[in-house]
C-alpha cells in the first residue's frame, strides 16, 4: 500500500486546520485512499459521501501547497451539493462548471496565504466567472475540452460506505442524509473558523454562498465531536445513525464512533447557582454518552469535592452522585487532576461563577467550559461554549 500518499494527505489536513480551520474541519469528512486501476481516476475524485480517490503519481508531483489546495478543492464538491444540483445537466461540463466556482471560492483563501496554498497548474480558474454560481457557469461553457475532462473528479459511483452507495443508487432517504451532514458540516466549520481566528475572517464569498444553502441550526455535540478530536480523542468521525432525541428535534447528528478513546473528564458545578440546571445538564450528558459514544469520568463539585466517579456510560448513573449546593470552587477537581498527571480531555459545566486555577494544568488535554445560560467564562484559558434553551451553540 502507499502510505506517502496519505501520510502527505494527514500533514495538509494538520497544516490546515491551524492555519485554515474552514478548510482543516471540512477536509476530516474526506475518507482518503489511493486510486487502484481499475478506478480510472488519473488526478483526484470525490464521492457523495467524502470517498476521496487520490492518483499516486499525481499527488507524487504537487508540491505541499498544491495537495493542500487540491484536498478543499475536492471537499468542496460534495459539501456543496454537487451531486444534488447536478440534475439533468450535462454530467462534464456541470463538473468543470463546478471546479470554476469552487476555485474562485478557494482563491479568496490562497491569496491571503501566498505560496502556502496554491493551485496546480491545470486549475480551472477564470475572474470574469467570479461571483457566478455553478449553475450560472454551466449556461456560459462550451462543451469541456479533453484537458478540461481530465479533472472530472466527481465521482458517484466511486462511494465506498452504505449510505454513500444507496446514495449513488437513487436511494432518497440516503441523498438526504448525506446533504443533512454536508449543510451540518459546513456550519460547524465555519463556527470553528470564526472562533479561533475572529469574526470576519470568512471570505466573503463564502459566507454569501453559504446563506443560500439550507442552514440547519448546529448542535453543540457537532462542535464538540470536533473539539475532542483536536484534543487528543482518537476517534473516526464518522455518519451514525441518528438517536431517538435528534430524531425527534428533526436534526441528524454527526457522532463519534468510539475506538479506543482516551478519558473524558466531566466536571459538574453544582454550586447554588447552579440549583434547577440538573435537568438541563443531564439531557446534555445524555447527548455525550449515546449520541456521541462516550464513556466519562464524573467529578461533582461545589465549594469541595463530592464525587469522583469513572466509567459512566448512562445519564442516569450520574443521579445517585448529584450532590452540593454549597460554594463555587472548581480547584478541588483541578488539584486532584494535576497531582494525578491526568491528560483526560475535561468538559466543565458551569454558569462560570466559580473559582478556578489561574491557568490550566499543563497535562490535560484540553478544557471545554459548558456554560449555562445567563452565565460568564471563568477563565481566560480553555475553550467555551454556551448552551441555549433548544440546544444549540453560541460562541463565547
Amino acid at each position: 500500500m502507499d502510505t506517502t500518499t496519505i501520510d502527505r494527505v494527514k500533514q495538509a489536513r494538520v497544516w490546515l486546520s491551524a492555519r485554515v480551520p474552514f478548510l482543516g474541519y471540512m477536509t476530516t469528512r474526506l475518507r482518503p485512499r489511493v486510486a487502484e486501476p481499475q478506478d480510472g481516476v488519473q488526478t483526484a475524485a470525490v464521492a457523495p459521501d467524502g470517498t476521496l480517490i487520490l492518483n499516486a503519481e499525481f499527488v507524487a508531483k504537487l508540491t505541499d501547497p498544491q495537495l493542500r489546495f487540491v484536498l478543499a478543492h475536492e471537499v468542496m464538491h460534495p459539501a456543496l451539493m454537487f451531486f444534488e444540483r447536478l440534475q439533468t445537466r450535462d454530467l462534464q461540463r456541470f463538473n468543470v462548471a463546478h471546479d470554476y466556482a469552487i476555485n474562485a471560492l478557494l482563491k479568496e483563501f490562497s491569496d491571503k496565504l501566498g505560496s502556502e496554498m496554491e493551485m496546480p497548474a491545470g486549475g480551472l480558474y477564470s475572474q470574469e466567472l467570479e461571483n457566478m454560481t455553478a449553475e450560472e457557469i454551466y449556461n456560459k461553457l462550451p462543451k469541456p475540452s479533453k484537458a478540461q475532462e481530465m479533472w472530472m473528479d466527481c465521482r458517484s459511483d466511486l462511494a465506498e460506505t452504505g449510505e454513500g452507495e444507496a446514495a449513488a443508487q437513487g436511494d432518497q432517504a440516503a441523498q438526504r442524509g448525506l446533504q443533512k451532514m454536508w449543510q451540518t458540516s459546513l456550519e460547524a466549520a465555519r463556527q470553528i473558523h470564526e472562533h479561533q481566528l475572529g469574526r470576519g475572517s470568512m471570505p466573503a464569498g463564502l459566507l454569501a454562498l453559504l446563506d443560500e444553502i439550507k442552514d440547519p441550526k448546529v448542535t453543540w455535540q457537532t462542535v464538540l465531536s470536533a473539539w475532542l478530536g483536536e484534543n487528543g480523542c482518537k476517534a473516526d468521525s464518522t455518519y451514525m445513525r441518528p438517536s431517538r432525541r435528534s430524531e425527534a428535534a428533526g436534526e441528524t447528528l454527526p457522532g463519534v464512533l468510539r475506538t479506543g478513546l482516551p478519558d473524558v473528564t466531566i466536571v459538574w458545578d453544582t454550586s447554588g447557582s447552579m440549583n434547577g440546571l440538573a435537568g438541563e445538564i443531564l439531557s446534555e450528558v445524555d447527548s455525550i454518552t449515546s449520541e456521541l459514544g462516550l464513556t466519562v469520568r464524573l467529578m461533582i463539585c461545589d465549594a469541595a469535592l463530592h464525587a469522583d466517579v469513572e466509567g459512566l456510560d448512562k445519564a442516569e448513573d450520574f443521579l445517585p452522585h448529584i450532590r452540593g449546593g454549597g460554594g463555587s470552587d472548581f480547584n478541588p477537581a483541578f488539584d486532584k487532576l494535576q497531582g494525578e498527571g491526568n491528560t483526560s480531555v475535561v468538559l466543565a459545566f458551569t454558569d462560570g461563577y466559580i473559582n478556578v486555577p489561574t491557568s490550566q494544568p499543563p497535562t490535560l488535554g484540553g478544557v471545554l467550559w459548558v456554560l449555562t445560560q445567563s452565565s460568564v467564562r471563568p477563565a481566560p484559558w480553555g475553550e467555551a461554549i454556551k448552551l441555549t434553551r433548544d440546544g444549540f451553540v453560541e460562541n463565547v
